[in-house]
């Protein structure tokens, strides 16, 4: 009876240790992701940028040419203004869960961008899905798209997952921001 009972304490913590270790893969891969998604945007890499999209997304937006003209319009408004990004960061995904057989989390994100009036700082909240249990994930910015909108655009979100209410960016004018 005791060889029975270690034995299953064994495969116990096996098994423990196998969830651990794949919790913590699938959060690498979303931030390692993630940051090659920012790093797009960031440099108007459409190409790469949009194979982090959601296809219901790109749909929305009217299909990848559309989707591409809007990210150029942007970041052509971007220059003219004197907008530019200044950095990206992400947080630590939320509960991994599964739902409808797809893998889904709420990953925290700043995004701090340099104007004429000095650096707005954004703390937003993405959501990721992945369809493949894990191997690639789509990105979508709750401050691009609401929440409420998002429901009728991706039916499929799960309601475990927990979508921090929106902060109000900060500004930091650019007389304090001299010499950074």
């Amino acid at each position: 009876m005791k060889k029975i009972f270690i034995s299953f304490l064994l495969f116990c913590s096996i098994v423990i240790s196998w969830s651990t270790a794949k919790g913590q893969n699938l959060s690498t891969t979303i931030k390692v992701q993630a940051m090659d998604m920012g790093s797009a945007l960031m440099k108007n890499d459409f190409t790469t940028f949009v194979k982090y999209m959601h296809p219901n997304i790109i749909a929305y937006a009217g299909g990848k040419d559309k989707l591409k003209t809007k990210m150029d319009s942007a970041y052509s408004a971007m220059k003219l203004f004197g907008v530019s990004f200044k950095r990206y960061s992400i947080g630590s995904p939320g509960e991994i869960v599964s739902y409808k057989d797809q893998l889904q989390s709420v990953l925290p994100e700043i995004t701090t961008i340099k104007t004429p009036l000095g650096e707005l700082t954004a703390e937003t909240s993405m959501i990721v899905i992945s369809p493949d249990n894990g191997k690639n994930w789509w990105f979508i910015d709750t401050n691009v798209y609401k929440v409420d909108k998002l429901k009728s655009i991706l039916p499929d979100i799960s309601p475990e997952l927990v979508i921090p209410p929106q902060k109000q960016p900060k500004l930091v004018p650019a007389d304090s921001t001299r010499g950074n």
